[in-house]
Order: C-alpha cells, then sequence, then structure tokens
C-alpha cells in the first residue's frame, strides 16, 4: 500500500467537532416531533418507605394533562425487579430517594411540572440501611424482599473482565449480593517473612459521573406495534434489547436511533427513564419527550459506587513484595451489579505478590443503583494498592519508582484470578515515568511534594461489524452501529482512509440506527476503536481488494502490481497506465454499469485483550493553614498501542485526568442518615473547572498491540485511573500525612495535620 501522506497519526480534525460548537448538533432535547408531549416524574422523598395510596384524579383534571401513569396502570410489572432498568416505577415500596413513583405527559413542561404538585403518594416510611458496612450485618433493614439475584449484565458488557470466583450473597435474605473471592500462596507465611507490613483502610465516595447533558429521550409509536426511541445512550443495540424485554416486544418492533450524546462515561448504558416514556407515549398514542434536569440527574442517577478497601501489604528490606489481604465493600446502591471484580483485580494484580488473598463484597443500600463511571472500579482498587506501594518503599528506604518497576507485573504473570496478564506497556510507561523532568528535578521543600502512580485497563473484547462503499465520485462512506462518544468516528475515517490510500477527507462516517447499521457493542470499556475499528479496517480491506479487481481489468494488470495513491490506481513502476477512483465508483454504479458495486464488509470477534495503562505525577504545595491544594506540575504518561489521532488521544488523557483529579480533590454525593442526598446541586458537587486545573501535559507511550487496528489500544479508560493515588502521594510527600478518604478536601487535610502537629510542614 502507498500513500502520499500516511493518515494514521496525523492530527486531522474531529468529524462533529463543527456541528458541536456551532449549534448545529443535534441532541435528544433539541427534536421536536409534530403533537409530542412532555413528560416528568415524581419522585419520592424518601429512601425507603412503603406506598399506601396513590391519588392522581387532581393531576388528571388539570387542563393539558393528558396522562397519569402509576405502577398500578402496568402490566406484568416485577415486584423484585433484577435491575434498574425493569424498576420502570414503583410498585409498592421505594427504595431510594428519587424513585419515580407516578409519571405525566402533559402538553408542555410546565404544565406536567404542574401536576406532579397535584399527586398525592400516602407513604410509610421505613427504617433505611445507608452505611454499606452496616447493612451487612445480621437485622439490617432490607434492600430486598427475598434473597439477591446477581445481575451483571452491564459490568460485563463494560467490562468484559473474566469474572474468576464469583457467588451470590447467600440463600437467605441478605443485603450481600455478592461475593468474589481470590487466593494464591500462604499470606501468614507470607506477612511472616516480611520486614515491613502496612496496613491501612482506604474509602472512596460515591462520585457522579459529570456528564454535560442531562438523560433525555423521546419515544413514538410510529405504528400501534412499533416503537421508535431517539436517545442520547452508549449502545443502541443493547438498549434495543433492554426495551424489548421490557415491554414485551420482539427486538424487530423497536428502533433505537442514537443522536448526539453529551458524555456518558458509562452512565447511559441501562435504559433508565426510555420505558416510562415509551409506556406513556403508548398510552397517549403521541410522541413523549423526557428530559431529566440537573438535580433529578444528581439524585437519582446512576454514580460511581462508595468502597472501602481494608489493605494489608508486606515487602522484605529487598524490595520484594511477600503479601497482599484486602478485604473490599462496594456499596451498589439499590440493585446489584458494581464493577467489584475490577477492583479486586487490580488491587493485587497490578504487581507481583508471591501470597495474596482477597475477598470483595457487594453491598445493597437504600441509595440509587450505582453504575459504571471509566474504568469502573479502577480508581478505587488503584487508589488503595498504589498508596501503599508508596507507603512501603518510604519504610524501606527506596526509591518510589524504582520499587514500582522492580515489583510491576509483565506479560504471563499471573492475575489474582490466575489468568496471565496478556502483553501490556506498565514497564515500559514506568520507565518513561521515572526519567521525566518533573520527577528526576523535583527537590523537596517545606509544603510541597511531588507523587506518582500507576494504573491500567485490561480493556474490551466484542464483536463488531461494518461497511464501506463507495460513491460514484470515488469517495467513500463507512458505516457502523457505534456511538461517538470519544471522537471515534474520526478514528475510524483515518482507518479506513489509511488502507484505502486516500486523503481522510474522502472518507466520510456514519452511525446509523438499529434498524440499518452493522452490529457494533456499546460504546464503553475503551473497545470502540479496538473492535469496531477493526470491523472497519477489515471492510476497507474488502473494499480496496474489490477496487483493486476491477482497476486490474481495466489496467489489464494483476491486481498485486497494482497501487492506490492520490486519486488513482496506477500500475507499480508505471504510473502513467492509470485509472481514477472516480471512474471505477462511476463504472460500478452507474445505470448500464459494467462492474459489481464496491461494498466493503467487515465482521471481527476480537476475543483478546490489549490492557491500557497511564501513569501520572502530580507535584502539588499544600497550605497547611488551609489544607488547600495547588497542583504546581502534572503529567500524564500513557500507552496507546499506536495513537490513531494524537490529538484525539491527549484529549482523552487529558480528559481523565482532570476526572481523576476531580476524584482526589473535590467531588463526592454525600448522603444523610436517612438516605437523602446533601448536594444535589452543581453548587455543592464539586465539579473541576478549567480554574481548578493545571495544565497536564500529555506524553504518548506506544507499545503495539497484536490485536488493534495499527497496534492501537484503547485510551479512555487508563487516565481516570491512577490520579487520585498520584494525589495522595503528593500530598503525603509534602504534609507527611497520610490521607486515605477521598475525596481530601481542606478540612481533611488540616485534620490530619491536626492529628500530627509534629509533621506539620513551615507556611509556604
Amino acid at each position: 500500500m502507498t500513500l502520499a501522506t500516511p493518515v494514521i497519526g496525523e492530527r486531522i480534525e474531529r468529524a462533529e467537532a463543527r456541528d458541536k460548537v456551532t449549534g448545529r448538533a443535534l441532541y435528544p432535547a433539541d427534536l421536536r416531533l409534530p403533537g409530542m408531549l412532555h413528560a416528568k416524574l415524581l419522585r419520592s422523598p424518601h429512601a425507603h418507605a412503603r406506598i399506601r395510596a396513590i391519588r392522581v384524579e387532581r393531576a388528571l383534571a388539570l387542563p393539558g394533562v393528558r396522562c397519569v401513569l402509576t405502577a398500578a396502570d402496568i402490566p406484568n410489572l416485577e415486584r423484585e425487579p433484577a435491575t434498574r432498568a425493569r424498576a420502570v416505577l414503583a410498585l409498592d415500596r421505594v427504595r431510594f430517594q428519587g424513585q419515580p413513583v407516578a409519571a405525566v405527559a402533559a402538553d408542555d413542561v410546565h404544565t406536567a411540572e404542574e401536576a406532579l404538585e397535584l399527586i398525592e403518594v400516602d407513604y410509610e416510611v421505613l427504617p433505611a440501611a445507608i452505611d454499606p458496612r452496616e447493612a451487612m450485618r445480621d437485622g439490617a433493614p432490607l434492600v430486598r424482599a427475598g434473597t439477591v439475584t446477581m445481575e451483571n449484565a452491564e459490568a460485563q458488557a463494560h467490562a468484559t473482565i473474566a469474572t474468576g470466583e464469583i457467588h451470590e450473597g447467600g440463600d437467605r435474605p441478605t443485603n450481600i449480593a455478592t461475593r468474589v473471592h481470590f487466593r494464591r500462596g500462604d499470606v501468614a507465611a507470607g506477612f511472616a517473612a516480611a520486614d515491613v507490613v502496612i496496613e491501612k483502610t482506604y474509602r472512596v465516595g460515591h462520585v457522579h459521573q459529570g456528564y454535560l447533558e442531562p438523560r433525555a429521550a423521546i419515544a413514538h409509536w410510529d405504528r400501534p406495534d412499533h416503537l421508535t426511541v431517539y436517545v442520547s445512550a452508549q449502545g443502541q443495540f443493547f438498549l434495543r434489547s433492554e426495551l424489548a424485554a421490557i415491554l414485551g416486544l420482539a427486538e424487530s418492533q423497536v428502533t433505537v436511533v442514537p443522536l448526539e450524546i453529551g458524555g456518558g462515561f458509562g452512565a447511559k448504558i441501562q435504559p433508565i427513564i426510555e420505558p416510562i416514556t415509551a409506556l406513556l407515549a403508548r398510552k397517549t398514542g403521541r410522541p413523549v419527550k423526557l428530559v431529566q434536569t440537573r438535580r433529578e440527574e444528581l439524585i437519582a442517577a446512576t454514580p460511581a459506587p462508595e468502597t472501602i478497601i481494608e489493605l494489608k501489604t508486606g515487602a522484605r528490606r529487598d524490595g520484594r513484595l511477600t503479601a497482599l489481604q484486602a478485604r473490599v465493600i462496594m456499596d451498589s446502591g439499590c440493585f446489584p451489579g458494581g464493577p467489584l471484580n475490577v477492583a479486586c483485580l487490580l488491587i493485587g494484580g497490578l504487581y507481583r505478590f508471591e501470597n495474596l488473598e482477597i475477598e470483595g463484597i457487594e453491598v445493597l443500600t437504600h441509595k440509587p443503583s450505582q453504575a459504571a463511571y471509566r474504568a469502573p472500579g479502577a480508581p478505587h482498587g488503584t487508589f488503595a494498592i498504589e498508596s501503599q506501594m508508596d507507603a512501603l518503599a518510604r519504610a524501606l528506604g527506596l526509591d518510589r519508582m524504582e520499587f514500582r518497576l522492580r515489583n510491576c507485573s509483565e506479560a504471563g504473570d499471573p492475575m489474582p484470578n490466575g489468568q496471565p496478564w496478556p502483553p501490556n506497556g506498565m514497564r515500559r510507561v514506568l520507565e518513561v515515568m521515572a526519567d521525566h523532568p518533573i520527577w528526576k528535578e523535583h527537590r523537596p521543600a517545606p509544603g510541597r511534594g511531588i507523587g506518582c502512580a500507576v494504573g491500567g485497563w485490561l480493556g474490551g473484547i466484542q464483536p463488531a461489524s461494518a461497511t464501506v462503499r463507495m460513491n460514484p465520485d470515488g469517495s467513500f462512506t463507512v458505516i457502523t452501529g457505534a456511538v461517538d462518544l470519544t471522537g471515534t468516528n474520526t478514528a475510524f475515517r483515518q482507518i479506513a482512509a489509511e488502507v484505502l490510500g486516500v486523503p481522510a477527507a474522502a472518507v466520510t462516517v456514519r452511525t446509523a440506527d438499529s434498524d440499518s447499521a452493522p452490529y457494533a457493542g456499546m460504546s464503553a470499556g475503551s473497545k470502540i476503536v479496538y473492535t469496531v475499528g477493526s470491523a472497519v479496517k477489515a471492510a476497507a480491506e474488502d473494499a480496496r481488494r474489490q477496487i483493486l479487481e476491477i482497476a486490474s481489468r481495466e489496467l489489464e494488470a494483476a491486481p498485486g502490481d497494482l497501487e492506490i495513491a492520490n486519486g488513482r490506481v496506477s500500475v507499480r513502476g508505471a504510473p502513467e497506465r492509470y485509472v481514477t477512483l472516480a471512474r471505477i465508483g462511476q463504472e460500478s454504479t452507474r445505470f448500464g454499469g459494467r462492474y459489481e458495486p464496491v461494498f466493503g464488509r467487515g465482521s471481527i470477534t476480537v476475543t483478546h485483550q490489549s490492557p491500557g495503562f497511564s501513569g501520572q505525577i502530580a507535584e502539588v504545595a499544600v497550605d497547611p493553614e488551609t489544607g488547600r491544594v495547588t497542583i504546581l506540575r502534572y503529567v500524564c504518561v500513557q500507552d496507546v498501542g499506536k495513537a490513531i489521532n494524537p490529538t484525539l488521544v491527549e484529549g482523552q488523557m487529558q480528559g481523565g485526568s482532570a476526572q481523576g483529579i476531580g476524584i482526589a480533590l473535590s467531588e463526592e454525593l454525600v448522603y444523610d442518615a436517612e438516605g437523602r442526598l446533601q448536594n444535589p446541586s452543581l453548587l455543592d458537587y464539586r465539579l473541576m473547572t478549567a480554574i481548578d486545573l493545571p495544565p497536564i501535559e500529555t506524553v504518548i507511550v506506544e507499545v503495539p498491540s497484536p490485536y488493534g487496528p495499527f497496534g492501537a489500544k484503547g485510551a479512555g479508560e487508563p487516565p481516570i485511573v491512577p490520579g487520585p493515588a498520584a494525589l495522595a502521594n503528593a500530598i503525603r510527600d509534602a504534609i507527611g500525612c497520610d490521607l486515605t478518604d477521598l475525596p481530601m478536601t481542606p478540612e481533611k487535610i488540616v485534620a490530619a495535620l491536626q492529628s500530627q502537629p509534629s509533621t506539620a510542614p513551615r507556611p509556604i
């Protein structure tokens, strides 16, 4: 293959960027259909209560109200649904603050909101299980009446990580949903052989994904037995399957049209509002739109779980790790399916421990069900193990980076579940970090510190397909079913252009609806370029083969003697003998054309994972009087396999780093003892802004994957993982106190300093 200018590795403009910044991009909230109604949900003010009665007569009498639905109006509604998606409306009991108990469809939003105030609900407030440690105990208020049935379809679809030894909670009513247990060697003997043992408890709070666009959906029964839904969702085929199952339809009776999506980060996978929107549309016979408010997003969405990690590690004087013992308690809210397995695997998998025992416990509480958030479970486990790696190195008097390099897992080393690590770039990332000027040039100073951490993501696997169509003018159209969350359509464009030997401008990428698109998995788990990109590459190769066959007949030369460059196919070594791509496009599409249309098909199944690793270094200054942390310098080093488009990859690295910084320093959903959210607005839920963040330097490392297109790996998940640990280690370096509870707010830092006054630094 010959190209005048290679396309892979070029910084071309993101395909949809101009439409987004100019407001032309169409999101679900922007869409208006003829006769459309507007929906609102009445939500429970209590975390746990029995519904004695719901009276809707006054709401129905309000002019402009077309429909009011309660659980009594929905046939076959499950009393103990297995997933949040199937809990369309609360049937007889609410399990979290904000759970919908009634739905209204009206001519306009304001009428719908007024109708909600006219609905009367008689609640019997019940005791609630809020603290996950208390919820595990016998006698705690039960979230579910019967035994817990494990449901991890969403977590598996996102993470696609082998489960290992996972068990359901038990054969009696309990709030323990699942248990995970990993063992290797003799832990007691390992600790006995250790010269240093560190034992601490770490906590990561509930965190919202922070996407810009609230959930929105429009449902329309365009035929009595056919539903069309317009959504911003991360996977149209998964959503179609779920909606069909919930509504009792065949999948052929549901069409999902994915519109632009204003961020998801794993939260927009399960259909939370789509089922009730569809039921309202069926009841009224008109299209219905439902758009959540920001307050609803914070109170009743699907945040990342609170996680408590009790961790004990040991090492010898020579820096060799001997043993690890951990207990991971994960609060999954009112439905099971949290990323417990991922957290446990990474705690014991990043480094070579001769002996380990890891117990994971997923606990149900009366809080909103939890969901994926960018590398679900990975920041939690990494925060704990990377904090302890720093502590062990300090106790042994070893360089913190060298200590990690001495013990990091490599290809073939066993993970806690016994499976070998696939080839990966963790060691290379650590080597680049160790050689970075921020690390090498840092000098101790009062109130200043530097920290590092490394973390990764195993990577997703899934079948995928794509098509490439040649147009009459010699341009190409790529069609996929993958939702473009992060610029993946631009990457597909470059992949196809590279294979076809044309500039990227000659390729257009379209995301079709669920009726028309080739199959693609959900845009989650850092697997879209890795899987769908491979399908695009295969489809482009098929189209290229067809083009060369046509050209060989035109030029009377063997296909192997031809090359594509500069919009033409020519004989290698004889550039004067050529045929243009436009001519081939015309001859294969016009009336009476001599050749079959060029239509490439690519279907693949990726069964091998390609882990991606990110390492981050933070240099901070800490004010000992106020506890304020100022990030002076920050660098993200990441192995991406091959950067199809370095600008897009750097954007992922910076965005993930920013979210990791938020988890570390400011973000947490705070609940009171009754399960009520105390900070349900962006005034109180503190997202990082551009003012808060430092310039984030990015360093791309390329350790090619043998399976991804042109060596590419997933780039979205890894950069959020190491940030909390890197900042905790930097703050520890600055003030001499360990911070084990995220977020590390100024109040917590001051409290830590006051508890150890002798270690407090002099004012800066």
